[in-house]
């Protein structure tokens, strides 16, 4: 599966609600499905991001979440 180039970290205040994931690591968003990116809304009008989380795939309310582009490692070589 495709990992788009965004990433989203839980909000400090939200630790409570989703203890399972930690506030300083930035997890990747995953897409919902081909040609749909990080977000959509449920019937609720609540929307949604799909995440990579410690466990599995998640699928949780985004305002829960920060979002940042995905940091590219250019001119970056590995050392052997």
């Amino acid at each position: 599966m495709a990992i788009s180039d965004v990433q989203a970290r839980l909000k400090p205040e939200f630790k409570v609600r989703y203890p399972h994931l930690n506030a300083s690591i930035w997890y990747d968003v995953i897409p919902l499905f081909p040609g749909v990116t990080e977000r959509r809304v449920n019937l609720s009008g609540d929307r949604l991001t799909r995440i990579r989380g410690p466990r599995d795939f998640e699928t949780l309310k985004a305002g829960c979440f920060e979002f940042r582009k995905r940091p590219h490692l250019e001119g970056v070589t590995a050392r052997v």
